[in-house]
């Protein structure tokens, strides 16, 4: 305990003879430190304060937003320098580039879309066509069942086809 009290010694020396100056009254005793007093919480309060009120206006002054768009601009410059000159590297040993990766991957998206699609046109034909031969073999398995009695010829109608 002694060492810490030791580390500490010349940071409560130093507010306290700051706080003296500022003309803070406080008791003399180990047990409460001048620097935890309410006048020093105000202190710090009116400090921090104006310090939150100067950093705001500084960051919002027509140099700072200048400085920061300049710094910002030149930044992604110079990525942009750096990413063609990584392309080029890359191309100069004939290794895929990204933007060339991406580019295949994209094509072979559009492609499967355009296959898919066609199966599923397949799959609706062949659905209809389905559809199609069973009516055509409900119709034949109808004419079976009917009750034989003398074919006129008049009512009889050829089944329809569908195509």
């Amino acid at each position: 305990m002694t060492d810490q009290k030791q580390m500490h010694e010349p940071f409560v020396k130093f507010w306290n003879d700051f706080l003296t100056k500022a003309g803070v009254e406080y008791p003399h005793s180990d047990s409460a430190s001048p620097a935890f007093s309410d006048a020093a919480k105000q202190m710090q309060r009116v400090f921090f304060d104006s310090m939150a009120k100067y950093a705001e206006e500084f960051m919002r002054s027509e140099q700072f937003l200048t400085a920061m768009k300049q710094t910002m601009d030149q930044s992604l410059q110079m990525k942009k320098v750096f990413d063609d000159f990584l392309v080029k590297a890359q191309r100069g040993v004939q290794a895929p580039v990204r933007a060339d990766v991406d580019d295949i991957a994209s094509l072979m998206r559009a492609i499967e879309n355009r296959v898919l699609n066609r199966l599923d046109a397949l799959e609706d034909k062949i659905a209809a066509v389905e559809v199609s031969q069973e009516e055509g073999r409900g119709a034949d398995t109808k004419k079976a069942s009917r009750p034989s009695g003398p074919a006129t010829g008049q009512n009889r109608q050829p089944p329809k086809r569908k195509r």
